[in-house]
């Protein structure tokens, strides 16, 4: 008996277990930490968001997860400074592989376990209100968050910025587009495609767990996008409603790949976009406040 208490504590602690929290000093009058965190066996980092808080209250929380597979730009960390202060405890998690996490990329596969542990640990945060949570992801982040909501029927909102969400369809776009990539990374996840890999596509199709989503879904989506083609945006909108699901779906007629994130600080970006892009921010947290209280 006595061993089977002992097991079933360390694999509590391997599960969602602080390693460290170390202060970065405050940006913009936000708070940020470093966080160091156990994931499935794994200590993986992520930065923490704290906006100014009474004392004695508490705020909703967003896991903001960043695009790519090469850790939190300087944007997505601006990005996270600016959700910090409309309101909300952010975290955004650097994934294994990224930031000097232990581990490997593997696209939307264990990176979404990594989001999943970060959630637990939300009730160890004294300003944040850890049942009130939002899973907000661009591009990668995106599918991965997507994902997660369909495995935690606690999480109370998402929202998908330009995310793969029907893979298969992505597929045919990119070949028929002549944009599939022969790097490692591309090669090791998805081989020839999905004859070839059928196990790695099916674990990565937002629109096959679309029943499982338990709560509103907000998808924003660029029109001039070319690396994913804005009618994923419409694909997972018939599957969510469907499925009986709530879902807004804001398609923004001159925006490219990455606009939430990247087009409030980059020079090159029209007027156009960088408007648009002034939308969609206005947009989401409206959404975020609506659904989180």
């Amino acid at each position: 008996m006595k061993i089977l208490v002992w097991f079933l504590i360390l694999c509590g602690c391997a599960q969602a277990q602080l390693l460290s929290n170390q202060s970065l000093g405050r940006q913009r009058g936000v708070e940020v930490r470093q966080w160091t965190y156990r994931s499935h066996g794994m200590a993986v980092k992520g930065l923490l968001f704290l906006p100014p808080i009474a004392v004695g209250s508490k705020k909703p929380v967003v896991i903001f997860s960043h695009d790519g597979i090469s850790g939190i730009s300087k944007e997505h960390r601006l990005s996270s400074v600016r959700l910090a202060n409309a309101g909300f405890v952010v975290f955004a998690p650097s994934y294994r592989g990224e930031d000097g996490s232990d581990g490997m990329v593997e696209v939307a596969k264990g990176e979404v376990d990594d989001v999943l542990e970060a959630v637990k640990l939300m009730d160890q945060v004294p300003q944040a209100d850890a049942e009130r949570v939002a899973l907000v992801g661009a591009s990668h982040g995106a599918l991965i968050s997507f994902l997660a909501a369909a495995r935690n029927h606690e999480i109370k909102a998402v929202v998908a910025a330009y995310g793969v969400m029907d893979i298969y369809r992505w597929w045919e776009y990119l070949n028929r587009a002549g944009k599939v990539g022969g790097d490692a990374v591309t090669r090791r996840t998805y081989g020839d495609g999905p004859e070839s890999r059928p196990q790695s596509f099916a674990m990565r199709n937002a629109v096959s767990v679309a029943p499982q989503i338990p709560c509103p879904v907000l998808i924003l989506q660029g029109k001039k996008d070319d690396i994913v083609p804005w009618e994923q945006a419409g694909l997972i909108q018939t599957a969510l409603l469907k499925a009986g699901k709530s879902v807004q779906v804001e398609l923004y007629p001159d925006c490219l790949h990455g606009f939430l994130v990247y087009a409030p600080y980059l020079h090159d970006v029209t007027s156009a976009e960088r408007s648009q892009t002034e939308k969609s921010w206005r947009t989401m947290i409206d959404f975020l406040r609506k659904n989180l209280g």
